[in-house]
Formats: C-alpha cells, sequence, structure tokens
C-alpha cells in the first residue's frame, strides 16, 4: 500500500495499527474506525468488533483509503462509522436517553443510491489504485466511459486498468461517490489531499 506525502493526521506515520482482514483484502468497505483507550487505531468494515485482523502502517491505511485522513480529531477511546446517506463520518456514541439514532457501520446503503448513477455500470479502475499501492487521484469522464486512476497522467494501457461495477468502486472508496455524481464529459475530478475534496478541472 502507498505512503500518504500529505500528512494530516496527528499519530505518525508508521505507527502500527489494526485493520479488518476482510477490509484489507477488498472484500467489504471501510466504515469504522475506533481509538481504544491507549490509543490504537483499528479499521473495521460491516458487523459487529471485533472483527479478524492485521497489522499495517497507518500511512498505509490513509494511502489506501484517502478518507482516513478527515479524522484528525479522532482522540483515544473515540469511534466514528461512515454515514453513507450524509456521505462522510459520524461520531459513534453511547445513547443513554434511549431516544437516539444510533449510527451503524454497515455496507452499502441501496436506499441511498443516487438515481443518476447506475450500480452495475462498469468503470476502468487503475488496477494499483484498487489494489492500494497508489493512491486513487483522479474521476475521469471520457468518451469510453469512467476511469479512476493514481497519479501520473490520463494515459493508460489495458492491461494497467481493471473494470469494476461502480458500486464496488464506491464500496472501496466510500468518498467518490459525490465526485462520481459531479463528474462530466471532458472533464475530471482531482482528490486534494490538503483541502480534503474533490476539485474539478477541463481534461479536453
Amino acid at each position: 500500500m502507498s505512503q500518504n506525502t500529505e500528512w494530516k493526521l496527528r499519530t505518525p506515520p508508521q505507527t502500527e495499527v489494526w485493520v479488518d482482514e476482510d477490509v484489507l483484502a477488498m472484500r467489504a468497505p471501510l466504515v469504522r474506525v475506533h481509538r481504544d483507550d491507549a490509543g490504537t487505531w483499528l479499521f473495521d468494515g460491516p458487523g459487529e468488533p471485533p472483527r479478524p485482523a492485521s497489522r499495517t502502517h497507518l500511512s498505509a491505511v490513509a494511502g489506501a483509503w484517502p478518507h482516513v485522513a478527515a479524522l484528525t480529531e479522532l482522540n483515544s477511546g473515540d469511534s466514528v462509522v461512515w454515514s453513507w446517506e450524509q456521505h462522510g463520518w459520524t461520531s459513534e456514541f453511547e445513547c443513554r436517553c434511549g431516544n437516539c439514532a444510533q449510527p451503524v457501520a454497515t455496507d452499502l446503503d441501496r436506499s441511498t443510491w443516487p438515481s443518476e448513477l447506475h450500480p452495475e455500470y462498469l468503470a476502468s479502475v487503475e488496477s494499483t489504485a484498487l489494489s492500494g499501492q497508489i493512491m486513487l487521484t483522479d474521476i475521469l469522464a471520457t468518451p469510453g466511459g469512467i476511469a479512476l486512476l493514481g497519479p501520473g497522467g490520463q494515459n493508460r494501457t489495458s492491461e494497467e486498468m481493471t473494470p469494476v461495477a461502480l458500486a464496488n468502486v464506491i464500496r472501496r472508496w466510500p468518498h467518490t461517490m459525490r465526485a462520481l455524481r459531479a463528474v462530466r464529459d471532458g472533464h475530471g475530478m482531482r482528490w486534494n489531499p490538503e483541502e480534503l475534496n474533490w476539485h474539478e478541472y477541463m481534461t479536453v
């Protein structure tokens, strides 16, 4: 997995962390982050923790899943889950009144799926970005369809790309949903690691 050069988290990049094995294997989306009382980071997919997990470095996680870089205020003992409806992290908390809507770490919620995106549509994804070896940086609307690329220009060979259904693209990178909705023909969306958002640019 790639190193994240635009480091924003307060925890050092080489810190060892635990990642759900299903998330590491790209079988599940990264939708819950917890820091235990000692400050250890744990990254989970849907379902009740604890789950089988493996160790890696925080920099590798932030490189493969850029939405993790937004967790600059996550303190020891805190947890957050990804909200598919709000397209962002929301705090996990213990309800004391019994009336709160508890945030739950879930897989992609098809009930909030935007009508303009077709979940089975095949996008072309740079294989090394898909595997986490490099960071996903660009989403392009090309005459041949949607392409998702890492750094290094726009030209790729077919051998460097993998067809992936849009639903699985968004499960892999939850922070891409809004960009995929916004990208227009002849334009691209580039991830800004400083501002943690997507910026549009012209490709033609």
